[in-house]
């Protein structure tokens, strides 16, 4: 019955059925598998399931021919990856709490039946602390689109009120970057561009990036975009605040050397300086998030002499409040 109704669908719909319901523990014999196909509309016939199921054996699909009926022998992800990802997903400040649920559903319907099913006895999705910007998946389109088609993005940028709400900053100056590469860090995902205006490498938070779209202007600053380093751009920008990069030494105490060498990366150079501390240097953009950070741990800026009288300077502002 070539011609019926839903039979050019049937083979996809089998597909489907397979990989959404069953596993080795949930096999699917030819007689449950018309009952399935006709509950979707579509009549089927226990021989043509047959040949099916060798079809999509012969075209790679690992379908594999139990004692008790069909199933998907192996999937893409194994629970445990799943469980990153779903892990992951929750974990992000960019995305809404409503396409946090999305995705969770949509992670777990890669899963078997049983890994399914425990899949969603286990997750636990936390509650956002702000409202995130639901059009940031387009955001992230948009700038896809200028990479692979080397062009300029365009885009308003906007800042937190006093009035806890998100407003266009320099009253809703257009910015023209040419895209670099996007990154994640500190739970929240940045563009990196260059900045015609200026001349300037930047990076800008995607989640606060609204109206963005591709120009047909090509991108410009090639050379300081090939000489990036996103592993680098990341470690240089403390929380991803702009600064002079500049070579400092810091003196911390000697128990603090992990702590260090997770913010910065072991390529930085440490010595011991007397029995209980070190002293390490390191290249990295300085601003007052860096001293912010430094003093959170307790450590001090000895090096070069400028920048260690701008951190006693912060220092005495902060005792002065």
């Amino acid at each position: 019955m070539p011609h019926v109704g839903g039979q050019k669908l049937k083979i996809i719909n089998e597909y489907q059925i397979l990989m959404n319901e069953s596993d080795e523990q949930h096999q699917i014999n030819a007689v449950e598998m018309t009952r399935r196909l006709k509950s979707r509309g579509i009549p089927a016939e226990r021989k043509t399931v047959y040949k099916d199921m060798d079809t999509l054996m012969d075209a790679g699909v690992d379908v594999v021919k139990g004692d008790f009926g069909y199933y998907i022998g192996t999937r893409v992800f194994e629970l445990a990856e799943l469980k990153l990802l779903v892990d992951a997903v929750g974990a992000s400040k960019f995305i809404s709490q409503k396409k946090t649920k999305d995705l969770v559903e949509k992670i777990t319907t890669l899963a078997g039946m049983d890994d399914a099913a425990q899949l969603q006895r286990q997750v636990v999705v936390p509650e956002k602390a702000t409202a995130a910007n639901e059009k940031i998946f387009y955001t992230i389109d948009v700038i896809y689109q200028c990479l692979d088609n080397d062009k300029k993005m365009a885009f308003k940028y906007q800042e937190w009120t006093l009035t806890k709400e998100m407003k266009p900053r320099h009253g809703g100056k257009i910015y023209k970057v040419s895209p670099a590469f996007l990154i994640r860090n500190d739970e929240n995902y940045y563009l990196v561009a260059y900045d015609g205006e200026s001349g300037q490498i930047r990076h800008y938070r995607v989640d606060k990036m609204v109206s963005a779209e591709m120009l047909d202007e090509e991108r410009d600053g090639k050379e300081e975009r090939k000489a990036l380093n996103p592993q680098e751009y990341a470690r240089q920008h403390v929380s991803m605040f702009a600064g002079d990069e500049r070579a400092i030494t810091i003196r911390f105490a000697k128990n603090l050397v992990g702590v260090v060498l997770d913010k910065f990366g072991t390529n930085i150079d440490l010595r011991p300086d007397g029995d209980a501390h070190v002293k390490a240097r390191l290249s990295v953009a300085v601003s007052p998030q860096l001293y912010g950070w430094l003093t959170g741990i307790g450590a001090s800026l000895c090096y070069p002499e400028d920048e260690a009288a701008k951190f006693k300077e912060y220092l005495k502002g902060i005792l002065e409040y």
